[in-house]
């Protein structure tokens, strides 16, 4: 895991595969690395590196996580420009993601907001059309 990045952001996930996949259609991320318990991801010069729950063992949090139902994402937001706001909407829903709020328009910017694997939020924006 070797980054020039000057900016990363790690997540949990109990599912490196839906995790990435998600990321990369819903928030058009790149997919630079997928092994078995890690995926390295870019977006705008920062990296999201996804690690499953065993690289952390030892970790103060592997036990509060490992209990069933917990939302990973909970108290974070990631916000993400894409190109179009609807059609990443649309395809997250089919996906199965939370609708948290439905595409609008608020002070010049189209956004939505969508809860994807593993409870992590996702705010979806592009400037609005003049």
């Amino acid at each position: 895991m070797t980054s020039n990045a000057s900016f990363g952001v790690v997540l949990w996930t109990t599912d490196i595969p839906a995790l990435a996949d998600f990321l990369v259609d819903i928030a058009g991320m790149q997919l630079d690395e997928r092994i078995p318990g890690f995926a390295s991801l870019r977006v705008d010069g920062a990296r999201v590196y996804l690690h499953a729950d065993e690289t952390y063992r030892g970790h103060p949090w592997y036990d509060a996580l490992a209990k069933e139902g917990v939302a990973r994402g909970i108290g974070a937001e990631i916000r993400v420009e894409v190109q179009d706001v609807d059609g990443a909407y649309a395809r997250a829903l089919r996906r199965g993601a939370l609708a948290i709020e439905a595409p609008c328009e608020v002070d010049g910017v189209r956004e939505c907001q969508v809860m994807g694997p593993d409870g992590f939020l996702l705010s979806l924006w592009q400037p609005a059309a003049a």
